[in-house]
């Protein structure tokens, strides 16, 4: 990934239009930034998308388990009003 961005950043300062212009300048300097990025293994992302779904099911579930609790007390005070 270093090797690409590096070969992008190179190739964009080589066209003068787009080295002299603010919009180039601006993607070349973020083209450095994101040189400096420590990017996840494959593995580090699939342990993190497990566990954000895990959350999210759990989450769910307790969401849910609170609108139906939630729901019948409302329909218990419904009933005597």
């Amino acid at each position: 990934m270093e090797q690409f961005l590096q070969r992008c950043i190179d190739n964009l300062k080589k066209v003068k239009f787009i080295r002299e212009s603010r919009f180039g300048q601006f993607l070349i300097s973020v083209l450095a930034e994101l040189q400096k990025v420590t990017w996840p293994s494959r593995e580090e992302v699939k342990n993190s998308t497990i566990v954000t779904i895990v959350v999210m099911v759990i989450m769910a579930i307790y969401m849910g388990g609170a609108q139906a609790i939630v729901e019948v007390i409302y329909n218990g005070i419904k009933r005597f009003i």
